[in-house]
């Protein structure tokens, strides 16, 4: 089968021309809204307190939740709710508290743990992707293949995470790199998540 009219060759319609895509992405803002406000609420709140917080930092990630109603608009496709929260609690759980309230600093190893979590999030994304290309093209794709991408999705946002934890301890002077021993952890942790998570969908068969 051949691709559709927005594949390859062929140009992507504008965003306006997707009223049930608008409608999609402005129910998940309004799904994100409360944890964007909830997170400054704590980030803010925190600090006049006088407890240490990296509070720039928190502000950047307050806008991340809305990342998920971004990527539906230039997509145009709908992102499970189920997967929008697992998001969601990533980024409170992880970079929020983690980086911004020193979680990872307090609790040993919760950045594994937050890694492991993230790794079984993505190669969830990773079947959604899969999933949305054999629909556009309207042929499934090879087992094989579709596992490799499954895979590849939580391995190289690992790597990607630890160079944005990088470039936020240099430039924003926050601690949530402690070598390289960490790094790695980190890595593997994703990756293992991500076997997890192909693992239960092998043995479950469903997503």
């Amino acid at each position: 089968a051949c691709m559709g009219d927005a594949g390859i060759g062929h140009p992507l319609p504008s965003v306006g021309e997707h009223p049930a895509t608008q409608r999609s992405a402005r129910a998940s803002a309004l799904f994100a809204l409360p944890f964007a406000i909830a997170s400054l609420l704590v980030v803010f709140g925190l600090a006049g307190l006088g407890w240490e917080v990296e509070t720039l930092l928190g502000v950047v990630l307050a806008g991340t939740v809305f990342v998920p109603a971004l990527v539906e608009l230039i997509l145009r496709t709908p992102i499970p709710r189920a997967l929008q929260l697992h998001y969601l609690i990533f980024i409170v759980a992880g970079p929020l508290a983690g980086s911004v309230l020193h979680v990872y600093s307090a609790i040993p190893r919760w950045d594994a743990y937050v890694h492991f979590d993230s790794g079984v999030m993505l190669a969830w994304l990773g079947m959604l992707a899969v999933r949305r290309a054999e629909e556009r093209a309207e042929v499934p794709l090879p087992v094989w293949f579709g596992l490799s991408i499954v895979m590849a999705v939580p391995m190289a946002f690992a790597g990607a995470w630890e160079i944005c934890e990088f470039v936020s301890d240099v430039v924003l002077g926050t601690t949530s790199q402690s070598g390289l021993e960490d790094t790695m952890l980190d890595i593997v942790a994703g990756t293992a998540g991500g076997l997890l998570a192909i693992a239960l969908v092998m043995v479950s068969r469903r997503p």
